[in-house]
């Protein structure tokens, strides 16, 4: 398997055990399967914009960080809604941030949407190796 297939098979992995969470979270209501979901959406977005990135560069492409990265994705087709992404930077820079019940609880309730789009983007990435 290629670096590139394994960091594809990582991020596709990584998100479905977020996906894991959010169900468990929303049985349960517990803090516990919250935060974990939390933490686990913070994994997939550093490996899935890393992922973009390689695909991004592979295209002759520069995207040093997260926000370039995203922006070339949605001009080449891979992403739907930009700004979608944007509000996905926007949580994940929140919650690496979250210290308060209320700021938790509120960004739990958009991981659902972010999860969807996130799984949107790994079925539209490109099979090609940098």
């Amino acid at each position: 398997m290629s670096t590139l297939e394994q960091h594809r098979a990582d991020a596709t992995r990584i998100v479905a055990s977020w996906g894991e969470a959010l169900a468990a979270y929303a049985v349960s209501g517990s803090d516990r399967d919250r935060d974990s979901a939390i933490l686990r959406f913070e994994l997939a977005y550093e490996v899935t914009w890393k992922l973009a990135q390689r695909l991004v560069r592979a295209q002759g492409l520069e995207a040093p960080g997260p926000r370039q990265v995203f922006g070339e994705s949605f001009r080449l087709g891979w992403i739907e809604d930009e700004t979608a992404w944007f509000d996905i930077i926007a949580a994940r820079n929140l919650a690496v941030h979250v210290y308060r019940e209320a700021a938790a609880i509120a960004l739990a309730a958009e991981l659902p949407r972010h999860h969807a789009t996130f799984r949107s983007l790994l079925t539209r990435l490109p099979a090609g190796a940098p």
